[in-house]
């Protein structure tokens, strides 16, 4: 339904651009959207704002939203269709951005019924299914990652005992790294598996072998056929659970050598898979002996804060990219010129613990680390009782630090998140 109550409901000129659904991270592409002279869209989804603790009507970047229709579940394929042939009735779809992994697929499926441009469907449902994925990279030459998707713990094991442990097991389709996990030997490999339900591995467990060395994200826009090499990500991981991902750098700590080999590898991924137009998030494991190996791609912009971490570290307006990219417009750019290293940290509960009364202070943090801290945030979820954070839904804190120097700016962060641990009184994953 539209929203009677939205202030700015009017036409504008320019182009029309829909937004399907959005998150506080990348809530600025409104307003980079406007700046360009556009007409925007946005259909929200209430569960996916309840899940997420995000209020719409209370982010500053509302205002820079011309028309609001509301969904119970964007999920819902048969609502959201009728959702956007109404809004393309209404006023014809130039371009759509769909920034949220369940969305994707279908935004791109209802893009190809309009005939506007998006990425590819078929494209984008197999780089969300892993083990398509795989092979697809595999029939190419790009990427021969061992990979089996099992039934059960006998053939996981089986499995491991031709390629050896470690190995890792995943959803077949997911994100977020819930679900996955390095499995040391059989029998850890028998106790993850033994408690899995439907749950996470509904689309099936996927097993793989270990990949071991740096493990980066290529950030990568496809506009026109030409592709812009937009950023190597550095990511960091918990040495309790090795598929956590507690962090990222911007850029990454590399050799100009290594970054080409990167970028290269990840030109190749988005061309085998046939993705066509978007910004791309490639994870890759840059092996010790120089090889880029697949760790999953996912067919939209980088998630979370990491595209204001790409600006704060001086690579610009990913935003404005984005939309102009997704208008299917010319666009001209060399590679990104960083002048800073900008770094996030999340962090949970490593173990199950009772939630504190109250968020401790914050403000020592500033106080020790001046204009380097740009933001720490500590929001405990609902209940009496911390879990432990085994994927990126479970974080509760993230603190955010820039500062020209590489290991300045690392150590900034891990400083303030040891820091919190200590006011929390109990371990933390970051």
């Amino acid at each position: 339904m539209t929203d009677p109550h939205h202030p700015t409901d009017r036409h504008g000129s320019g182009r029309h651009v829909v937004f399907v659904t959005w998150k506080a991270g990348n809530a600025p592409a409104f307003e980079a959207a406007k700046r360009l002279g556009h007409h925007v869209t946005l259909i929200r989804s209430l569960l996916m704002e309840q899940a997420q603790n995000v209020d719409f009507d209370a982010s500053p970047y509302a205002r820079f939203v011309d028309r609001v229709h509301v969904l119970k579940d964007a999920t819902d394929p048969d609502a959201l269709l009728a959702c956007v042939r109404a809004v393309h009735r209404d006023r014809p779809v130039d371009g759509f951005v769909a920034t949220v992994d369940a969305l994707v697929v279908p935004v791109a499926r209802i893009a190809e019924e309009l005939g506007v441009p998006f990425t590819d469907a078929a494209a984008a449902a197999a780089a969300k299914q892993k083990d398509r994925c795989r092979r697809i990279l595999a029939e190419a030459g790009v990427d021969r990652t061992r990979h089996a998707v099992v039934g059960g713990v006998a053939e996981a094991a089986a499995f491991a005992a031709a390629t050896g442990y470690p190995v890792v097991v995943k959803p077949a389709r997911g994100s977020g790294s819930e679900g996955a996990h390095v499995i040391a030997d059989e029998r850890h490999l028998a106790d993850v598996l033994g408690r899995a339900g439907e749950g996470v591995y509904a689309a099936g467990i996927l097993v793989e072998e270990y990949l071991a060395g740096r493990f980066l994200s290529a950030e990568i826009g496809l506009a026109r056929g030409r592709f812009l090499r937009l950023a190597v990500s550095e990511r960091s991981t918990w040495h309790r659970h090795e598929a956590l991902e507690t962090g990222t750098t911007i850029p990454a700590g590399i050799t100009a050598d290594e970054h080409d080999r990167v970028m290269e590898f990840a030109e190749a991924v988005v061309g085998a898979l046939g993705l066509r137009l978007g910004i791309f998030h490639v994870e890759i494991m840059l092996g010790a002996d120089g090889t880029p190996r697949l760790i999953e791609v996912n067919p939209r912009l980088m998630g979370s804060c990491l595209p204001n971490l790409f600006r704060l570290a001086g690579g610009g307006d990913i935003f404005e990219l984005l939309v102009r990219i997704h208008l299917d417009e010319p666009v001209e750019r060399g590679p990104s010129a960083f002048t800073h290293y900008a770094i996030v940290r999340w962090f949970g509960a490593a173990d199950t613990v009772p939630k504190p009364d109250r968020v401790p202070d914050l403000d020592w943090a500033a106080a020790e680390y001046g204009d380097s801290l740009h933001a720490l945030t500590v929001r405990f979820p609902d209940g009496d009782t911390l879990v432990p954070c085994r994927g990126n839904l479970g974080n509760f804190g993230e603190v955010q630090v820039v500062h020209a120097d590489r290991a300045t700016s690392i150590r900034i962060a891990e400083d303030i998140v040891r820091g919190m641990a200590g006011r929390l009184g109990f371990e933390v994953t970051g």
